[in-house]
């Protein structure tokens, strides 16, 4: 029943409401306005009135002037007619006075004039709004001061009359308030009374009144909407009538676990004009800069556009990176490279696809590469060249490569390789085969090509040319660069390749790489990532936008890392299962018959090894007893036995007039000394 925490709520809520109505703070300033306009208008209608009222009385007085004139006239004409009067004819008066008519007129056009004026109201100042509320005041309490007195006698004179009568009415009274005290106790809602309606039509807005406009809500981050889509609908609609963007409907939001999508509706304008819209939008909302995004909703619907507003990093728990046992794949079969801001994966093959990877530095361009790395090196139908003009390639899965460069004389060597073996692939097809059939014998070539702008003229040059007969052969490139212009990649174009990945990178990269001149405004914006300055701070590093066969629109994505230790485990689990080979000896690096013996026993020792770009002393030296044991095993119980044979094999290819020079290899322990398979291609041409 009656609680005593909610009967006494309710009591101090009705105590508070008299409190309000005696000082008059239950009525608003529109109230107040209203009465005073209607006021306004109540007197200019009286004051009307009693014009119009006076106007009328002086036109009647006028005209009843005017027939006693009339009337004077005729009588004095009937009388001349009899042949009476002062003279003849009709010298006499001459009938009503034309001062009547004209005063008559005068009054005529003011009451025209006063039915057509229009009411004029006077604006409602501030202070005439405090006049008008102590004035309310006042009058109540006057009300008030008239009406209590009166209802305690009736009461007490209802006691005098009669004790039981007023003993029922006063347990009404106090059931009845009772009740009252309950119910704002359980709901303490504020009485309001309703808004006088005003009595005229004004011709313009009055301020302070139903009829003037409320002042437009101020936007507010979308963090307060919690997790209301109403509050968030309300928040992005702020935003975007802020920045005056041409909107004609913003729909539900969606929450999801990086924030809200929010499909919306354009009235007019593009996808393009939104999008110079969400920097300051972003700020409007208080999210991170860059982290609201537009794509085109529907391919149908010009109109229709997907927005997302992120509220927090969409990748921070990325997916595991898929374990695969070696030979375990085939380059055939797709595999995701990343996982969309949706949660929808990123499937690619690579088999006859060229991959251009655009990134700056610390836009997380090595870990792209680690992963179709990896993916390839557990392919049972594929090899992975390992090209890289700065040295560093691959990393830990280097070891994982059939064939590797790093330096740019190397990596010209082994690109002008791949276009001889793609020519002699394709040659070796059949006249119904369009595509070269790939084998364990014959696996697929994929080279990975990092620092593209570093390779030499003839490097670029044989590059371009694999792009163009490559993927029928099955020897395809992943191009690696920081910079997409035509001056930095030569003649290549970003058509030639199936796979098209944009990292964090230059805004002039974005057109050429999407292929597109207005690729920024239908919401390509990998310009707009941030890339990580270091281990410190991982930014937007790892996130991207790409094109491929299956993937055409501007949605971000995230590639999970591979970190070093565990792609090295992977590296040494790999080569003890064995790696798909290439055993075919290029023939741009055959020996021609008319060369020297030596020469051909060290190409022979360089095949026999898989061509590698470096063979070491030591293992020559282990190949040339294998095969001479009478010319070279003569210091194998020497304690000097590779500086005899290193000096010997000199000394032979001096003689043969053959020129070698031989490196240190600075990487390997204790920097042996080896031949590199450039330096002897080099002294036989």
């Amino acid at each position: 029943m009656f609680t005593g925490g909610t009967l006494g709520a309710g009591t101090r809520h009705l105590r508070a409401e008299w409190g309000r109505w005696w000082r008059a703070e239950d009525l608003t300033d529109t109230h107040i306005a209203h009465r005073i306009l209607n006021d306004q208008y109540r007197m200019w209608r009286q004051q009307k009135q009693r014009g119009t009222a006076e106007v009328q009385q002086n036109i009647s007085l006028l005209r009843q002037q005017q027939k006693a004139a009339t009337y004077m006239q005729m009588q004095r004409m009937a009388q001349q007619k009899r042949g009476g009067g002062y003279g003849g004819g009709y010298s006499g008066g001459m009938g009503a006075s034309p001062m009547i008519s004209y005063r008559m007129m005068q009054w005529a056009q003011l009451q025209m004039r006063m039915g057509q004026e229009e009411f004029r109201h006077v604006e409602v100042t501030e202070s005439m709004l405090a006049v008008g509320r102590g004035q309310i005041s006042a009058q109540r309490h006057r009300t008030a001061w008239i009406v209590v007195p009166l209802l305690v006698l009736a009461w007490g004179g209802l006691w005098w009359l009669s004790a039981l009568a007023g003993l029922v009415v006063t347990l009404a009274a106090a059931f009845a308030v009772c009740a009252a005290a309950w119910v704002k106790g359980r709901t303490p809602t504020w009485r309001r009374p309703p808004v006088p309606k005003l009595l005229f039509v004004p011709p313009s807005v009055p301020a302070h009144t139903e009829l003037a406009a409320e002042d437009a809500p101020e936007p507010f981050p979308i963090r307060e909407a919690g997790r209301d889509p109403r509050r968030a609908r309300e928040a992005v609609e702020l935003a975007l009538r802020k920045e005056a963007a041409q909107v004609a409907e913003v729909g539900v939001p969606t929450e999801t676990d990086w924030g809200w999508s929010v499909p919306i509706v354009l009235s007019s304008g593009t996808l393009g004009n939104l999008i110079t819209k969400l920097r300051p939008m972003a700020t409007t909302l208080r999210v991170g800069e860059n982290r609201i995004m537009a794509q085109r909703a529907n391919s149908e619907d010009s109109a229709a556009v997907n927005l997302r507003v992120l509220t927090s990093n969409p990748f921070a728990n990325p997916l595991p990176f898929p374990q695969r046992s070696p030979l375990s794949c085939s380059i055939s079969n797709p595999f995701s490279i990343g996982v969309s801001i949706d949660g929808e994966t990123t499937p690619i093959v690579l088999a006859g696809q060229h991959v251009l990877i655009v990134a700056n530095s610390g836009g997380g361009k090595s870990s792209m590469v680690r992963t179709m790395a990896e993916y390839v090196t557990a392919c049972w139908d594929a090899v992975a060249v390992d090209i890289d003009p700065t040295g560093r390639g691959l990393g830990p899965l280097r070891n994982c490569a059939a064939y590797g460069a790093y330096n740019p004389e190397d990596a010209e060597t082994r690109l002008e390789w791949l276009l001889d073996k793609a020519k002699q692939r394709i040659a070796s097809m059949s006249p119904t085969e369009d595509n070269f059939a790939t084998s364990e014998k014959d696996p697929a070539i994929i080279a990975f090509v990092d620092e593209w702008p570093r390779l030499t003229k003839r490097g670029k040059e044989a590059g371009i040319a694999l792009t163009d007969v490559g993927r029928k052969a099955r020897v395809t490139l992943v191009m690696c660069t920081t910079d997409a212009t035509s001056d930095k990649v030569g003649d290549a174009v970003a058509d030639s390749f199936g796979v098209r990945i944009l990292m964090p990178c230059r805004k002039a990269d974005v057109p050429l790489v999407v292929g597109s001149d207005d690729a920024i405004s239908q919401g390509w914006l990998p310009h707009k990532l941030v890339p990580s300055p270091g281990e410190w701070e991982i930014a937007d590093a790892g996130q991207f936008y790409c094109i491929t066969p299956r993937h055409r629109d501007p949605i971000l994505r995230y590639v999970s890392p591979l970190g070093a230790d565990a792609a090295a485990t992977l590296a040494k689990e790999r080569a003890y299962a064995g790696l798909p080979t290439l055993n075919a000896v290029p023939q741009s690096f055959a020996v021609p018959d008319s060369a020297p013996e030596v020469v051909k026993l060290l190409r022979a020792i360089f095949a026999a090894e898989g061509d590698p770009d470096t063979l070491t002393v030591a293992l020559i030296a282990d190949r040339l007893v294998q095969e001479d044991p009478a010319t070279w095993g003569r210091w194998e119980d020497r304690t000097d036995r590779l500086a005899m044979i290193g000096r010997t094999l000199k000394n032979h290819l001096r003689k043969a007039g053959v020129d070698v020079p031989t490196v240190r290899l600075d990487a390997e322990p204790g920097r042996p000394t080896a031949y590199r398979l450039t330096d002897l291609k080099d002294a036989l041409s």
